[in-house]
């Protein structure tokens, strides 16, 4: 069947502001761009637009998907700034599982930075609890958890990363990355059956947002990586909930995934590269940094030694494959680039860095020579500003969240939230890029993108970030009929009203998967 859209800007993504009158599409692929008129006269089916704007539907290059459906069916803490609402919060939840898992915790939003140890964490909740931070890469545990898994304070620190202690030497509850991650693991009870039921609600919610494809990395935190895989295969497809996902492959479950060599499946569930992580986040000060966090001797945490990470690289050019790296500090993507600089990527890939949130001049032009791209979350700005200074102090802030330098270096940048970390919204990354506007004023306007340039990142460039921009990012014939349908004209409404602007209708492959009306 024959559909065709009109009536409304139609914005192709091939050239800053360029449009056309109509769409028509058939099985999942645009037909043909041109006059509405010619095009209604072909139609089996007609959409009107009716003012509405039309975009190719958005990509999220970076996020954690079954996480996020997690999060919007568990307790979640993201958006409370209040203390008091915490602790109530805390203290009448309880999950059906045998853990409670509480995500989202931010000191930076409360006075003093305050953070609960594990005895205070007692006092609101008798049940075995991990309440994780905001940037998943530390969390504290309270005593009940402590001794279902037992660990004291003779347990040792593992390599990359480390159980926080006290003058006396006793456990804070503080664990922080690999750590946090062996905790988080043991917390883990699903099945594909409740996983399924996970991807459905956090795919549901990016629909609202444009969102139809998603790069996410989830393979090795619900147990064994043939249950995250099974439920994306029982739960996504062209005769299943229409949505495309692209999944990386962390480094603890690579080797075994390319030994199993699953069937994934083309233009829906694709492969990705080999993840790893360098370094962890600046809230918990264990991103990786060149000079010490201000006031202190420290540098962050190095997660993997450089002998440790050439094996990783080493292992993923054996199989013919990129890698994604994690990294946050300047240290850490400088350790990163050496390595890369050494075991190239193979011919006709490219290598992601994920959050390249500080740099420097050096580092850019390093990154420039090499085949990189780079997923950046906007919104990591408005929320690492103002705090974040007081960590780095004034003089790094140049190079942190550079995305115009980045760019005029050549450089391919694809928008992303992190999400759960931060909202899913693309148009809050895109209000980011366009005013560097937070809370405490505008950072770095020399850093400002245009506003076409901003959606390229969730639409072209994040197509090309994982080699189809082909088939996708673009309103193109022979390419994906995805669609994101606006309720006002994002490419022209003052920047502010990016924050107003709704989806009226999200479209994958042909089908209308949402209608805010409907």
């Amino acid at each position: 069947m024959k559909t065709v859209y009109y009536n409304g800007p139609i914005y192709t993504m091939k050239a800053p502001f360029e449009t056309v009158e109509a769409v028509m599409e058939e099985d999942g692929r645009i037909l043909e761009t041109g006059s509405a008129e010619r095009l209604l006269g072909l139609a089996d089916k007609v959409i009107n637009l009716e003012g509405a704007t039309m975009l190719p539907g958005l990509a999220d290059t970076h996020q954690h998907l079954i996480m996020l459906g997690k999060k919007l069916k568990s307790l979640a803490l993201h958006e409370v700034t209040k203390l008091d609402e915490v602790k109530r919060l805390i203290s009448t939840y309880e999950s059906e599982e045998r853990w409670n898992l509480i995500l989202g915790y931010d000191e930076n939003n409360f006075p003093d930075q305050y953070r609960p140890s594990h005895k205070e964490l007692d006092e609101l909740t008798d049940k075995p609890t991990l309440l994780t931070r905001v940037c998943q890469h530390a969390g504290v545990v309270n005593t009940q958890g402590l001794e279902l898994l037992g660990i004291d304070r003779t347990v040792s620190d593992p390599e990359g990363g480390y159980y926080e202690r006290d003058e006396d030497g006793e456990l804070t509850g503080w664990v922080y990355d690999k750590a946090f991650e062996a905790i988080r693991d043991a917390t883990v009870e699903d099945d594909v059956d409740s996983l399924s039921g996970d991807i459905e609600t956090a795919v549901d919610h990016l629909y609202t947002y444009g969102i139809t494809n998603a790069h996410t990395e989830d393979m090795s935190y619900h147990g064994p990586y043939q249950l995250p895989f099974d439920a994306y295969r029982r739960t996504l497809g062209p005769n299943l909930k229409k949505f495309r996902v692209n999944l990386l492959r962390h480094e603890r479950v690579y080797d075994e995934m390319i030994e199993d060599a699953p069937d994934f499946v083309a233009d829906w569930i694709e492969k990705d590269a080999m993840k790893l992580f360098m370094d962890g986040a600046f809230g918990g000060k264990t991103a990786l940094v060149n000079a010490p966090y201000e006031g202190t001797t420290d540098h962050g945490l190095q997660i993997h030694s450089v002998e440790a990470l050439e094996s990783l690289v080493k292992k993923a050019r054996k199989n013919g494959d990129a890698i994604a790296v994690h990294v946050i500090g300047d240290k850490a993507s400088e350790l990163v680039l050496d390595t890369i600089e050494r075991y190239p990527v193979p011919e006709g890939k490219h290598d992601r860095l994920i959050h390249c949130s500080l740099l420097d001049a050096s580092l850019i032009k390093r990154m420039s020579r090499l085949n990189i791209i780079c997923d950046i979350q906007p919104t990591f700005l408005t929320s690492d500003m103002p705090w974040v200074e007081t960590y780095l102090g004034a003089e790094r802030l140049k190079y942190l969240y550079a995305f115009k330098t980045m760019q005029e270096h050549g450089l391919v940048l694809g928008g992303s939230s992190d999400a759960p970390i931060e909202a899913v919204n693309p148009l809050l990354g895109i209000h980011t890029l366009v005013t560097r506007r937070g809370k405490a004023g505008v950072y770095n306007k020399e850093e400002i993108v245009s506003r076409y340039d901003a959606f390229r990142m969730y639409t072209y460039n994040a197509a090309e970030i994982v080699y189809k921009s082909d088939r996708a990012g673009l309103i193109e014939p022979g390419y994906y009929a995805d669609f994101a349908i606006f309720n006002r004209d994002v490419m022209t409404v003052e920047a502010d009203e990016l924050l107003e602007v709704k989806i009226e209708k999200t479209v994958v492959d042909g089908t209308i998967v949402y209608d805010a009306h409907n």
